[in-house]
């Protein structure tokens, strides 16, 4: 059986998609989607780095700058927030496909499929982070995330940031994910739960320790 890949029928018919792909023999399309994902994060990253996110660590240094010297920062800075998009694309899809793949008995490619169809809520949820930013508001702070609960109980920025990582639209995305697992794998459930949430911890935390660095200390 050939499985074309489709992103979209991957979100709107989850269940369908899977079943169609742990049958499928052959993968067609799935180059040219991955090619696509990645040219939308870097885009994605792109606008965030313009607005101004992830600019805290520079903060302290921008204001003793010249006009030119403030223009070539910002330049520098959003080529880099592109890069950081095709790493973090790169790392939601091929990353988390190997994870999978080293505790299951699945096809890499078809993890990577999987992950393919949960990658653009990620970027969903970085273009959330647009509105915070025009605010003037950190991505913790989003009201999609438990960053906002966790900012009541305490002001350990570890912490904070932590479950800043925790949102909703990341619960969509361990919901296929263990939907998928469910389908393409034999493990029992509660295997598939440790896979997927164990992922997703480390992600946090790694994410966590990078936004926790600061930066503004290291460049002086």
């Amino acid at each position: 059986m050939i499985y074309i890949t489709s992103i979209l029928k991957g979100l709107v018919h989850t269940e369908r998609s899977f079943f169609q792909l742990a049958k499928a023999e052959e993968i067609y399309g799935l180059r040219w989607r991955l090619c696509w994902l990645f040219l939308f994060g870097g885009f994605v990253f792109s606008l965030n780095g313009w607005v101004g996110i992830g600019s805290h660590g520079l903060s302290p240094q921008l204001t003793k700058l010249t006009e030119a010297e403030f223009a070539g920062i910002k330049a520098y800075f959003i080529v880099g927030r592109l890069l950081l998009g095709l790493v973090y694309t790169g790392f939601a899809v091929f990353f988390s496909a190997l994870w999978f793949w080293t505790m299951s008995d699945v096809a890499y490619k078809k993890l990577v499929v999987m992950q393919a169809f949960v990658v653009p809520i990620l970027f969903v949820e970085q273009l959330t982070f647009l509105p915070l930013a025009i605010m003037h508001l950190p991505w913790y702070s989003s009201p999609l995330s438990l960053g906002v609960i966790a900012q009541f109980m305490t002001d350990k920025s570890f912490i904070i940031y932590f479950f800043g990582c925790l949102s909703f639209l990341k619960g969509w995305v361990v919901l296929i994910q263990y939907r998928g697992l469910r389908v393409l794998t034999l493990k029992p459930r509660a295997v598939v739960i440790a896979m997927v949430v164990s992922l997703h911890i480390i992600s946090s935390l790694l994410i966590t320790a990078l936004a926790s660095i600061q930066f503004h200390i290291l460049l002086r």
